[in-house]
């Protein structure tokens, strides 16, 4: 069983073991690469159902989502660069900024620290920098990268646990309440 930790008065620290119960409903946390936001919003992409499906099931749960401050980026020059569309890269750029306000997105920076794991991370790995840097943040926090990308999965699966389109259905794609056990 797990522990959380329950502060109470003189703050005291106690603790109390978590019920399998209890730890199924807590939320889980995933790093949020900028490939599964792309596909959900381009409906000629190959990954546009799995992507939308994903997405949904992401940011409307109770699960902590983080992405790398430079994903939004990512996504609006994305979908500009593919569609041709700048009103449809500018409305992309109004539902990211829309997440992040409802606190369904949490945008994690770039700083000193962090840039110089990214940049052991892309020399290490052989990865982009962008990658590089969704990558940091699932080692930082501990959790799954959610990606599209399936080479960038498997060159940093040392580091990371890594939830594509080949195992969606398995770790995503569930009814609420069943987690993941390990």
């Amino acid at each position: 069983m797990a522990e959380e930790s329950v502060f109470r008065g003189g703050y005291q620290r106690r603790t109390r073991e978590v019920t399998l119960e209890e730890l199924c409903k807590m939320p889980a946390s995933y790093a949020l690469d900028s490939s599964v936001l792309v596909a959900s919003l381009i409906p000629s992409d190959n990954h546009y159902e799995m992507g939308s499906v994903v997405v949904k099931r992401l940011l409307d749960s109770d699960d902590v989502v983080y992405a790398s401050a430079i994903v939004p980026v990512e996504v609006c020059a994305a979908v500009a660069r593919r569609t041709r569309d700048r009103v449809s890269a500018r409305e992309a750029g109004r539902q990211i900024v829309r997440w992040i306000r409802l606190g369904r997105l949490h945008v994690l920076y770039l700083n000193a620290t962090r840039m110089k794991r990214v940049r052991e991370i892309g020399i290490e790995y052989y990865i982009r920098g962008m990658d590089a840097i969704v990558v940091a943040v699932a080692e930082e926090k501990k959790i799954p990268i959610v990606t599209f990308d399936q080479p960038l999965a498997e060159r940093v699966s040392l580091i990371v646990k890594s939830i594509t389109q080949e195992n969606f259905t398995e770790k995503i794609i569930r009814p609420e309440g069943e987690r993941e056990s390990d």
